[in-house]
Protein backbone atom coordinates (compact mmCIF):
# COMPACT_ATOMS: atom_id res chain seq x y z
CA UNK A 1 0.00 0.00 0.00
CA UNK A 2 1.76 3.33 -1.05
CA UNK A 3 0.55 6.80 -2.36
CA UNK A 4 1.10 7.60 -5.45
CA UNK A 5 0.29 10.88 -5.88
CA UNK A 6 -0.21 13.65 -3.21
CA UNK A 7 -2.39 16.50 -4.11
CA UNK A 8 -2.39 19.84 -2.25
CA UNK A 9 -4.27 22.90 -2.82
CA UNK A 10 -4.91 26.26 -0.41
CA UNK A 11 -3.12 24.62 2.71
CA UNK A 12 -1.30 26.66 5.53
CA UNK A 13 2.11 27.91 3.03
CA UNK A 14 0.95 25.70 0.18
CA UNK A 15 -1.23 27.11 -2.76
CA UNK A 16 -0.95 24.43 -5.05
CA UNK A 17 1.36 21.74 -5.18
CA UNK A 18 1.59 18.16 -6.75
CA UNK A 19 4.12 15.39 -5.35
CA UNK A 20 4.69 11.88 -6.48
CA UNK A 21 6.53 9.94 -3.89
CA UNK A 22 8.25 6.88 -3.99
CA UNK A 23 8.43 4.77 -1.19
CA UNK A 24 10.89 6.76 0.76
CA UNK A 25 10.33 9.91 0.03
CA UNK A 26 12.79 12.71 2.18
CA UNK A 27 11.02 15.97 1.86
CA UNK A 28 14.55 18.84 1.66
CA UNK A 29 13.84 22.49 2.10
CA UNK A 30 15.17 25.02 4.68
CA UNK A 31 13.62 25.92 7.77
CA UNK A 32 9.72 27.44 7.61
CA UNK A 33 9.62 26.26 3.27
CA UNK A 34 6.05 23.87 4.53
CA UNK A 35 7.61 20.59 4.98
CA UNK A 36 6.26 19.88 8.28
CA UNK A 37 2.48 21.36 6.31
CA UNK A 38 3.18 18.31 3.78
CA UNK A 39 2.99 15.82 6.86
CA UNK A 40 0.41 17.30 8.31
CA UNK A 41 -1.64 17.49 4.86
CA UNK A 42 -1.11 13.68 5.11
CA UNK A 43 -2.40 13.37 8.52
CA UNK A 44 -5.80 15.16 8.01
CA UNK A 45 -6.69 12.72 5.22
CA UNK A 46 -5.19 9.38 6.08
CA UNK A 47 -4.12 10.03 9.53
CA UNK A 48 -5.76 7.79 12.56
CA UNK A 49 -8.42 10.02 13.38
CA UNK A 50 -11.29 11.79 10.59
CA UNK A 51 -11.49 15.15 10.04
CA UNK A 52 -14.29 16.79 11.04
CA UNK A 53 -15.38 20.33 11.04
CA UNK A 54 -14.18 20.29 14.48
CA UNK A 55 -10.58 20.66 13.73
CA UNK A 56 -11.23 23.22 11.00
CA UNK A 57 -8.75 26.40 12.11
CA UNK A 58 -8.37 29.99 10.16
CA UNK A 59 -4.74 29.16 10.23
CA UNK A 60 -5.03 25.72 8.13
CA UNK A 61 -6.32 28.34 5.30
CA UNK A 62 -3.81 29.84 2.99
CA UNK A 63 -6.81 32.01 1.30
CA UNK A 64 -10.39 31.48 3.68
CA UNK A 65 -12.32 32.20 0.80
CA UNK A 66 -11.29 29.19 -1.04
CA UNK A 67 -11.56 25.48 0.24
CA UNK A 68 -8.53 23.36 1.35
CA UNK A 69 -8.23 19.99 -0.96
CA UNK A 70 -5.95 17.13 -0.39
CA UNK A 71 -6.26 14.35 -2.20
CA UNK A 72 -4.02 11.19 -1.58
CA UNK A 73 -3.91 8.54 -4.58
CA UNK A 74 -2.71 5.17 -4.16
CA UNK A 75 -0.40 2.73 -6.56
CA UNK A 76 -2.49 -0.07 -6.29
CA UNK A 77 -6.41 0.10 -5.06
CA UNK A 78 -7.11 -1.06 -1.45
CA UNK A 79 -9.69 -3.66 -1.21
CA UNK A 80 -11.68 -5.04 1.82
CA UNK A 81 -15.25 -6.37 2.47
CA UNK A 82 -17.83 -4.19 4.50
CA UNK A 83 -19.88 -4.98 7.12
CA UNK A 84 -22.77 -5.09 4.78
CA UNK A 85 -21.11 -7.91 2.50
CA UNK A 86 -19.93 -5.46 0.09
CA UNK A 87 -16.77 -5.32 -1.97
CA UNK A 88 -14.72 -2.20 -1.64
CA UNK A 89 -12.04 -0.10 -3.65
CA UNK A 90 -10.23 2.71 -2.68
CA UNK A 91 -8.20 4.19 -5.26
CA UNK A 92 -8.43 7.59 -4.04
CA UNK A 93 -9.33 9.52 -0.58
CA UNK A 94 -9.68 13.33 -0.66
CA UNK A 95 -10.41 15.50 2.24
CA UNK A 96 -12.44 19.00 1.54
CA UNK A 97 -12.89 22.33 4.25
CA UNK A 98 -14.27 25.58 3.81
CA UNK A 99 -13.95 28.23 6.53
CA UNK A 100 -16.93 30.57 4.12
CA UNK A 101 -19.59 30.95 3.70
CA UNK A 102 -19.65 28.23 6.31
CA UNK A 103 -17.58 25.79 8.29
CA UNK A 104 -17.46 22.00 6.37
CA UNK A 105 -15.35 19.27 6.10
CA UNK A 106 -15.83 15.94 3.93
CA UNK A 107 -14.37 13.43 3.08
CA UNK A 108 -14.86 11.16 -0.15
CA UNK A 109 -12.85 8.38 -2.35
CA UNK A 110 -12.55 8.02 -6.05
CA UNK A 111 -13.81 10.90 -7.07
CA UNK A 112 -16.32 12.30 -4.86
CA UNK A 113 -18.36 9.60 -3.74
CA UNK A 114 -19.30 9.23 -0.52
CA UNK A 115 -17.48 7.17 2.10
CA UNK A 116 -19.08 4.77 4.74
CA UNK A 117 -16.26 2.55 5.64
CA UNK A 118 -13.81 4.47 7.04
CA UNK A 119 -12.87 2.39 10.33
CA UNK A 120 -12.25 -0.62 8.11
CA UNK A 121 -10.31 1.08 5.47
CA UNK A 122 -8.13 2.53 8.65
CA UNK A 123 -7.00 -0.86 9.59
CA UNK A 124 -5.69 -1.54 6.10
CA UNK A 125 -4.58 1.82 5.59
CA UNK A 126 -3.03 4.83 8.07
CA UNK A 127 -0.56 7.15 8.59
CA UNK A 128 1.50 7.52 11.05
CA UNK A 129 2.80 11.11 12.34
CA UNK A 130 6.09 11.16 14.10
CA UNK A 131 6.38 15.17 15.32
CA UNK A 132 9.78 16.42 15.62
CA UNK A 133 8.46 17.35 19.13
CA UNK A 134 8.47 13.45 20.31
CA UNK A 135 6.20 13.34 23.19
CA UNK A 136 8.68 10.75 24.16
CA UNK A 137 7.34 9.65 27.40
CA UNK A 138 3.41 9.35 26.32
CA UNK A 139 4.53 7.09 23.30
CA UNK A 140 7.15 4.78 25.18
CA UNK A 141 3.27 3.83 27.39
CA UNK A 142 0.96 1.57 25.53
CA UNK A 143 -2.29 3.18 25.21
CA UNK A 144 -5.26 3.24 21.97
CA UNK A 145 -2.88 5.58 20.21
CA UNK A 146 0.61 4.95 20.25
CA UNK A 147 2.12 2.39 18.53
CA UNK A 148 3.34 -0.12 21.24
CA UNK A 149 -0.35 0.11 22.39
CA UNK A 150 -1.36 -0.64 18.96
CA UNK A 151 1.22 -3.54 18.64
CA UNK A 152 0.47 -5.43 21.78
CA UNK A 153 -3.43 -4.71 21.32
CA UNK A 154 -3.15 -6.45 17.88
CA UNK A 155 -0.56 -9.38 19.74
CA UNK A 156 -3.97 -9.88 22.21
CA UNK A 157 -6.33 -10.00 19.20
CA UNK A 158 -4.09 -12.67 17.42
CA UNK A 159 -3.92 -14.47 20.65
CA UNK A 160 -7.46 -15.06 21.15
CA UNK A 161 -7.94 -16.04 16.93
CA UNK A 162 -5.71 -18.63 17.91
CA UNK A 163 -7.87 -19.96 20.55
CA UNK A 164 -10.71 -20.15 18.08
CA UNK A 165 -12.12 -16.92 18.75
CA UNK A 166 -13.06 -17.85 22.58
CA UNK A 167 -11.88 -14.94 24.51
CA UNK A 168 -13.48 -16.51 28.03
CA UNK A 169 -12.02 -19.49 27.08
CA UNK A 170 -8.55 -18.35 26.83
CA UNK A 171 -8.79 -15.98 29.88
CA UNK A 172 -9.95 -19.30 31.76
CA UNK A 173 -6.84 -20.97 30.64
CA UNK A 174 -4.73 -18.43 31.52
CA UNK A 175 -6.42 -18.09 34.92
CA UNK A 176 -5.40 -21.49 35.62
CA UNK A 177 -1.70 -21.08 34.48
CA UNK A 178 -1.31 -17.69 36.58
CA UNK A 179 -2.93 -19.79 40.01
CA UNK A 180 0.64 -20.11 41.23
CA UNK A 181 2.06 -16.91 40.86
CA UNK A 182 -1.35 -15.19 42.02
CA UNK A 183 -1.64 -17.58 45.26
CA UNK A 184 2.34 -16.59 45.70
CA UNK A 185 1.73 -12.56 45.58
CA UNK A 186 -1.48 -12.46 47.39
CA UNK A 187 -0.59 -14.54 49.81
CA UNK A 188 -1.22 -12.69 53.19
CA UNK A 189 2.50 -12.89 54.49
CA UNK A 190 1.95 -10.62 57.95
CA UNK A 191 -0.09 -9.76 60.65
CA UNK A 192 1.02 -6.41 61.12
CA UNK A 193 1.94 -5.09 58.09
CA UNK A 194 -0.21 -3.72 54.80
CA UNK A 195 -0.80 -6.79 52.33
CA UNK A 196 -2.69 -7.24 49.06
CA UNK A 197 -5.36 -9.76 50.99
CA UNK A 198 -5.81 -7.15 53.61
CA UNK A 199 -6.64 -4.90 51.18
CA UNK A 200 -8.84 -7.17 48.96
CA UNK A 201 -10.74 -8.02 52.43
CA UNK A 202 -11.36 -4.74 53.67
CA UNK A 203 -12.17 -3.23 50.05
CA UNK A 204 -15.15 -5.85 49.19
CA UNK A 205 -16.23 -5.18 53.46
CA UNK A 206 -16.96 -1.33 52.40
CA UNK A 207 -18.69 -2.26 49.28
CA UNK A 208 -21.24 -4.61 50.68
CA UNK A 209 -22.10 -2.82 53.52
CA UNK A 210 -22.15 0.58 50.89
CA UNK A 211 -24.31 -1.24 48.85
CA UNK A 212 -27.02 -1.81 51.55
CA UNK A 213 -30.64 -0.95 49.66
CA UNK A 214 -28.99 -1.17 46.14
CA UNK A 215 -31.65 -3.75 44.06
CA UNK A 216 -28.85 -6.05 43.14
CA UNK A 217 -26.18 -7.36 45.24
CA UNK A 218 -22.93 -6.96 43.99
CA UNK A 219 -19.25 -7.87 44.48
CA UNK A 220 -16.06 -5.95 42.82
CA UNK A 221 -13.46 -8.27 41.24
CA UNK A 222 -9.63 -7.06 41.78
CA UNK A 223 -8.02 -8.85 38.88
CA UNK A 224 -4.54 -8.04 38.29
CA UNK A 225 -4.07 -10.87 36.34
CA UNK A 226 -6.45 -10.74 33.17
CA UNK A 227 -4.85 -11.26 30.44
CA UNK A 228 -5.41 -8.24 28.31
CA UNK A 229 -3.72 -6.24 31.30
CA UNK A 230 -0.51 -7.94 30.66
CA UNK A 231 -0.20 -6.78 27.62
CA UNK A 232 -1.83 -3.09 28.39
CA UNK A 233 0.84 -2.97 31.64
CA UNK A 234 4.16 -3.94 29.26
CA UNK A 235 6.64 -1.56 30.12
CA UNK A 236 10.39 -0.82 28.75
CA UNK A 237 12.83 -1.20 30.90
CA UNK A 238 17.22 0.26 30.39
CA UNK A 239 19.76 -1.87 31.69
CA UNK A 240 23.01 -0.86 31.79
CA UNK A 241 26.36 -2.61 32.06
CA UNK A 242 28.50 0.49 33.97
CA UNK A 243 26.86 0.84 36.40
CA UNK A 244 24.96 -2.43 36.40
CA UNK A 245 21.30 -1.12 36.92
CA UNK A 246 18.10 -1.16 35.06
CA UNK A 247 16.03 1.87 34.21
CA UNK A 248 12.32 2.48 33.48
CA UNK A 249 12.30 4.00 30.53
CA UNK A 250 11.02 7.66 32.11
CA UNK A 251 13.60 7.99 33.80
CA UNK A 252 16.79 7.79 31.06
CA UNK A 253 17.64 10.77 29.18
CA UNK A 254 15.34 12.18 26.09
CA UNK A 255 18.55 10.79 23.51
CA UNK A 256 18.04 7.20 25.02
CA UNK A 257 13.88 7.98 24.73
CA UNK A 258 14.17 9.04 21.14
CA UNK A 259 16.05 5.53 20.67
CA UNK A 260 13.53 3.72 22.09
CA UNK A 261 10.97 5.46 20.09
CA UNK A 262 12.59 4.82 16.49
CA UNK A 263 12.96 1.51 17.46
CA UNK A 264 9.88 1.04 18.19
CA UNK A 265 8.79 2.55 14.59
CA UNK A 266 11.05 -0.03 12.97
CA UNK A 267 9.41 -2.42 14.70
CA UNK A 268 6.36 -1.44 14.00
CA UNK A 269 7.18 -0.39 10.35
CA UNK A 270 8.81 -4.41 10.18
CA UNK A 271 5.51 -5.74 11.41
CA UNK A 272 3.22 -3.70 10.10
CA UNK A 273 4.29 -3.48 6.48
CA UNK A 274 1.78 -2.56 3.72
CA UNK A 275 -0.56 -1.37 5.97
CA UNK A 276 0.85 1.75 7.17
CA UNK A 277 2.42 4.66 6.08
CA UNK A 278 4.55 6.93 8.14
CA UNK A 279 6.11 10.55 8.63
CA UNK A 280 8.20 11.09 10.46
CA UNK A 281 10.30 14.55 11.26
CA UNK A 282 13.97 14.98 11.23
CA UNK A 283 14.70 11.33 12.80
CA UNK A 284 18.24 12.77 13.15
CA UNK A 285 17.48 14.27 16.38
CA UNK A 286 19.71 12.63 19.29
CA UNK A 287 21.27 10.44 17.20
CA UNK A 288 25.20 9.89 16.61
CA UNK A 289 26.48 9.99 12.78
CA UNK A 290 27.13 6.29 12.57
CA UNK A 291 23.61 5.95 13.94
CA UNK A 292 22.40 8.77 11.87
CA UNK A 293 23.48 6.49 8.55
CA UNK A 294 22.50 2.95 10.44
CA UNK A 295 18.65 4.53 10.95
CA UNK A 296 19.07 5.56 6.95
CA UNK A 297 19.68 2.22 5.25
CA UNK A 298 17.07 0.88 7.71
CA UNK A 299 14.59 3.39 5.60
CA UNK A 300 15.75 1.74 2.66
CA UNK A 301 15.37 -1.81 3.94
CA UNK A 302 11.55 -0.89 5.65
CA UNK A 303 10.70 1.53 2.33
CA UNK A 304 10.27 -2.19 0.42
CA UNK A 305 7.67 -2.65 2.00
CA UNK A 306 6.61 0.52 3.87
CA UNK A 307 5.95 4.20 2.46
CA UNK A 308 8.19 6.54 4.55
CA UNK A 309 8.05 10.42 4.16
CA UNK A 310 10.35 12.55 5.94
CA UNK A 311 12.07 15.92 6.89
CA UNK A 312 15.40 16.36 7.18
CA UNK A 313 18.49 18.65 7.30
CA UNK A 314 21.14 16.35 8.01
CA UNK A 315 23.37 15.23 4.48
CA UNK A 316 23.42 11.53 6.50
CA UNK A 317 19.75 11.08 4.94
CA UNK A 318 19.99 11.52 1.46
CA UNK A 319 21.78 9.58 -1.29
CA UNK A 320 23.06 10.87 -4.32
CA UNK A 321 22.73 7.56 -5.71
CA UNK A 322 18.98 7.64 -5.08
CA UNK A 323 17.41 10.41 -6.87
CA UNK A 324 14.38 9.64 -7.25
CA UNK A 325 13.72 10.09 -3.44
CA UNK A 326 14.50 13.51 -3.08
CA UNK A 327 11.88 16.37 -3.13
CA UNK A 328 13.33 19.59 -2.87
CA UNK A 329 11.25 22.71 -1.42
CA UNK A 330 10.80 26.34 -1.83
CA UNK A 331 8.90 28.57 -1.19
CA UNK A 332 8.14 32.67 -1.91
CA UNK A 333 5.13 34.86 -1.94
CA UNK A 334 4.11 34.17 -4.99
CA UNK A 335 3.45 30.54 -5.65
CA UNK A 336 3.86 29.23 -1.66
CA UNK A 337 5.72 26.42 -1.20
CA UNK A 338 6.95 24.63 -4.71
CA UNK A 339 8.75 21.71 -5.83
CA UNK A 340 12.20 22.42 -7.57
CA UNK A 341 11.31 20.84 -10.69
CA UNK A 342 14.18 17.84 -11.26
CA UNK A 343 15.02 16.99 -15.21
CA UNK A 344 14.04 13.55 -16.57
CA UNK A 345 17.26 12.83 -16.30
CA UNK A 346 17.24 12.95 -12.53
CA UNK A 347 16.06 9.23 -11.94
CA UNK A 348 17.13 6.01 -10.63
CA UNK A 349 17.54 4.35 -14.13
CA UNK A 350 20.89 6.82 -15.15
CA UNK A 351 21.75 6.43 -11.27
CA UNK A 352 22.12 3.04 -11.58
CA UNK A 353 24.13 3.63 -14.43
CA UNK A 354 26.57 5.86 -12.76
CA UNK A 355 26.56 4.16 -9.32
CA UNK A 356 30.04 4.00 -9.08
CA UNK A 357 30.87 7.37 -10.19
CA UNK A 358 28.31 8.72 -8.01
CA UNK A 359 29.84 7.09 -5.42
CA UNK A 360 33.44 8.37 -5.65
CA UNK A 361 31.40 12.04 -6.36
CA UNK A 362 29.26 12.01 -3.49
CA UNK A 363 29.85 11.77 0.64
CA UNK A 364 27.89 13.34 3.36
CA UNK A 365 29.84 16.77 2.92
CA UNK A 366 28.93 16.97 -0.51
CA UNK A 367 25.57 16.47 0.17
CA UNK A 368 25.06 19.83 1.70
CA UNK A 369 24.37 20.49 -2.11
CA UNK A 370 20.70 19.33 -1.37
CA UNK A 371 20.41 21.57 1.77
CA UNK A 372 22.15 24.81 0.87
CA UNK A 373 20.32 27.98 -0.19
CA UNK A 374 22.77 28.99 -1.98
CA UNK A 375 26.07 26.68 -3.45
CA UNK A 376 29.33 28.14 -4.45
CA UNK A 377 31.43 25.03 -6.24
CA UNK A 378 34.85 24.92 -6.29
CA UNK A 379 37.64 22.63 -7.50
CA UNK A 380 39.05 21.83 -4.15
CA UNK A 381 40.42 22.59 -0.33
CA UNK A 382 42.72 25.11 -1.04
CA UNK A 383 39.51 26.90 -3.11
CA UNK A 384 36.97 25.81 -0.18
CA UNK A 385 39.34 27.35 2.77
CA UNK A 386 40.27 30.60 0.67
CA UNK A 387 36.81 32.01 0.10
CA UNK A 388 35.45 30.66 3.16
CA UNK A 389 38.45 32.66 5.24
CA UNK A 390 37.88 35.57 3.10
CA UNK A 391 34.34 35.47 3.86
CA UNK A 392 35.15 35.67 7.80
CA UNK A 393 37.74 37.82 7.48
CA UNK A 394 37.83 40.37 4.76
CA UNK A 395 34.34 40.27 3.34
CA UNK A 396 32.11 39.99 6.25
CA UNK A 397 29.23 37.56 5.07
CA UNK A 398 28.25 34.46 7.43
CA UNK A 399 27.91 31.53 5.26
CA UNK A 400 26.11 29.50 7.75
CA UNK A 401 23.87 32.55 8.54
CA UNK A 402 22.66 33.19 4.98
CA UNK A 403 22.68 29.13 4.21
CA UNK A 404 25.75 29.02 2.12
CA UNK A 405 27.41 25.90 1.14
CA UNK A 406 30.85 25.58 -0.45
CA UNK A 407 31.15 22.27 -2.11
CA UNK A 408 34.60 20.99 -2.40
CA UNK A 409 34.26 19.02 -6.01
CA UNK A 410 37.40 16.99 -6.36
CA UNK A 411 38.70 19.23 -9.36
CA UNK A 412 37.57 20.80 -12.14
CA UNK A 413 35.93 17.62 -14.04
CA UNK A 414 34.09 18.03 -10.67
CA UNK A 415 33.19 21.38 -10.80
CA UNK A 416 31.60 20.38 -14.27
CA UNK A 417 29.38 17.02 -12.53
CA UNK A 418 27.98 19.16 -10.16
CA UNK A 419 27.13 22.13 -12.22
CA UNK A 420 25.02 18.93 -13.89
CA UNK A 421 23.72 17.84 -11.06
CA UNK A 422 22.36 21.58 -9.98
CA UNK A 423 21.10 21.68 -13.55
CA UNK A 424 19.14 18.10 -12.75
CA UNK A 425 18.07 18.94 -9.39
CA UNK A 426 16.37 22.51 -10.48
CA UNK A 427 18.55 24.05 -8.15
CA UNK A 428 19.79 27.58 -9.53
CA UNK A 429 21.27 29.59 -7.07
CA UNK A 430 24.80 28.08 -7.50
CA UNK A 431 28.46 29.79 -8.62
CA UNK A 432 31.21 28.20 -9.69
CA UNK A 433 35.12 28.59 -9.72
CA UNK A 434 37.62 26.92 -11.43
CA UNK A 435 40.79 26.60 -13.01
CA UNK A 436 42.10 27.11 -16.92
CA UNK A 437 45.16 24.76 -16.72
CA UNK A 438 43.18 21.77 -16.49
CA UNK A 439 41.86 20.47 -20.11
CA UNK A 440 37.98 18.14 -20.39
CA UNK A 441 36.99 16.90 -23.59
CA UNK A 442 33.50 18.52 -22.34
CA UNK A 443 33.40 22.28 -21.19
CA UNK A 444 29.80 23.20 -22.14
CA UNK A 445 28.83 23.09 -18.93
CA UNK A 446 31.48 25.32 -17.69
CA UNK A 447 31.45 27.62 -20.45
CA UNK A 448 27.62 28.01 -20.06
CA UNK A 449 28.08 29.11 -16.65
CA UNK A 450 30.78 31.68 -17.33
CA UNK A 451 28.84 32.96 -20.01
CA UNK A 452 25.76 33.37 -17.65
CA UNK A 453 27.79 35.21 -14.91
CA UNK A 454 27.44 31.97 -12.95
CA UNK A 455 30.98 30.91 -12.63
CA UNK A 456 34.60 32.45 -13.03
CA UNK A 457 37.66 30.43 -14.70
CA UNK A 458 40.85 31.55 -13.11
CA UNK A 459 43.85 31.79 -15.53
CA UNK A 460 45.90 29.41 -15.83
CA UNK A 461 44.86 28.78 -11.85
CA UNK A 462 44.41 29.80 -8.59
CA UNK A 463 48.09 30.01 -7.08
CA UNK A 464 48.97 32.24 -9.75
CA UNK A 465 46.25 34.26 -9.57
CA UNK A 466 46.92 35.17 -5.84
CA UNK A 467 50.83 34.82 -6.75
CA UNK A 468 51.59 32.04 -4.39
CA UNK A 469 53.70 28.91 -4.57
CA UNK A 470 52.60 25.58 -5.61
CA UNK A 471 52.88 22.26 -3.41
CA UNK A 472 50.75 19.38 -2.39
CA UNK A 473 47.62 19.69 -0.91
CA UNK A 474 48.09 20.05 2.09
CA UNK A 475 51.03 23.15 1.09
CA UNK A 476 48.06 24.89 -1.25
CA UNK A 477 45.50 24.59 1.59
CA UNK A 478 48.45 26.45 4.23
CA UNK A 479 49.59 28.93 1.70
CA UNK A 480 46.02 29.78 0.61
CA UNK A 481 44.59 30.07 4.01
CA UNK A 482 47.84 31.99 4.97
CA UNK A 483 47.45 34.90 1.98
CA UNK A 484 43.32 35.04 3.13
CA UNK A 485 44.33 36.06 6.46
CA UNK A 486 47.10 38.38 5.60
CA UNK A 487 45.55 42.45 5.94
CA UNK A 488 47.96 43.14 3.39
CA UNK A 489 47.04 41.33 0.70
CA UNK A 490 44.50 42.58 -1.71
CA UNK A 491 41.42 40.49 -3.11
CA UNK A 492 41.76 40.24 -6.90
CA UNK A 493 39.05 42.32 -8.96
CA UNK A 494 37.86 39.06 -10.33
CA UNK A 495 36.87 37.64 -6.95
CA UNK A 496 34.34 40.66 -7.26
CA UNK A 497 31.62 38.51 -9.37
CA UNK A 498 32.21 35.68 -6.26
CA UNK A 499 31.77 37.97 -3.01
CA UNK A 500 28.81 39.54 -5.56
CA UNK A 501 27.15 36.54 -5.42
CA UNK A 502 27.57 35.51 -1.89
CA UNK A 503 26.26 38.95 -0.29
CA UNK A 504 23.04 39.14 -2.63
CA UNK A 505 19.89 37.55 -4.11
CA UNK A 506 21.45 38.16 -8.25
CA UNK A 507 18.38 37.47 -10.84
CA UNK A 508 19.21 33.82 -12.07
CA UNK A 509 19.42 33.02 -15.98
CA UNK A 510 19.86 29.69 -16.41
CA UNK A 511 19.58 27.95 -20.07
CA UNK A 512 16.14 26.14 -20.57
CA UNK A 513 18.36 23.58 -22.90
CA UNK A 514 17.33 19.67 -22.18
CA UNK A 515 20.31 17.79 -20.78
CA UNK A 516 21.89 15.22 -22.30
CA UNK A 517 22.21 12.50 -19.87
CA UNK A 518 24.96 11.54 -21.16
CA UNK A 519 27.09 14.75 -20.55
CA UNK A 520 25.61 14.39 -16.99
CA UNK A 521 26.74 11.37 -15.97
CA UNK A 522 24.46 11.09 -13.00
Amino acid sequence: MFIQKLEIKNFRSIKELTIEPKNLCALIGPNSVGKTNILRALDLVIGEGWTTKAKIARELFLDTTKPIIIEVSFVSPITFTNKRGYEVSVSSVKLEMTLEPELSAKTTINGDNTFYDQEQFKKLCHFIFITSERQLTSELRVSQWTMLGKLMRLVYENYVAQNSGNEQDLKNKFAEKIKPAKDFLEDDFSEDEVTFKKFVNAFKKYCKENSAGLANEFEPVLDIYNLNWFYKTLQIHVKENFPDRHFDSEEVGAGMQNLLLVSIFQTYAELMGGNVIFGIEEPEIYLYPQAQRALYKNFIKLSKNTQIFYTTHNPNFVDGGRPDDIVLLRKDIDHGTYLLEKDDAFNAENAEKQKHKIYTHFNPERNELFFARKALLVEGDSDKILFSTLCENKWNINLDEKGISIIECGGKGGVFYFLGVCRLIGFDNYFAVWDKDEDLENTGLLDEAKNNSKGIELDPNLESVLKITDGDNAEKVKNAYEWAMNSNNNVPEVFDKVKNFLEGEEPQNISEDIINPDDIPF
